[in-house]
């Protein structure tokens, strides 16, 4: 009996892990969700399933992390320059904040409103500046 409840809390444990990746999966569809909750002992119990629709993007880059991930080489495909490449481009204005967010947007992993949006572009742009600078 034991082993029996020791196996169903490991196996809770692991579905409790693949729920938390499939959140952060970007997703159109209605999607099932289920709401997890810590019990006794570390022991998760589900509570109950519902049904939701992921949005479209699922998270928004901070400046910072856009930056680097430009850095990266997260968005070669989308003809932003990675590594001492971006960096030559960006002091030499051959790249700018505007265009390593809208590869952002193209690859789902930014807004489109955050285009718009002055203050986040004057943040990228701090942080490219940043990383452009020698040490």
């Amino acid at each position: 009996m034991k082993r029996a409840k020791a196996f169903a809390q490991k196996l809770t444990g692991f579905a409790a892990l693949a729920i938390g990746f499939s959140s952060t999966a970007v997703i159109a569809a209605p999607t099932q969700r289920q709401i997890i909750t810590q019990g006794p002992y570390g022991a998760s119990k589900l509570v109950k399933v519902a049904m939701a629709s992921q949005p479209k993007v699922a998270r928004q880059l901070s400046p910072f992390n856009l930056a680097y991930m430009a850095y990266q080489g997260w968005f070669t495909n989308e003809g932003v320059p990675s590594a001492s490449q971006l960096i030559q481009d960006y002091r030499s204005g051959h790249i700018s904040a505007t265009e390593v967010a809208q590869a952002a947007v193209q690859t789902n992993r930014l807004s489109a409103d955050t285009l718009n949006d002055n203050s986040y572009l004057a943040s990228l742009d701090t942080q490219l500046k940043a990383l452009s600078q020698p040490d």
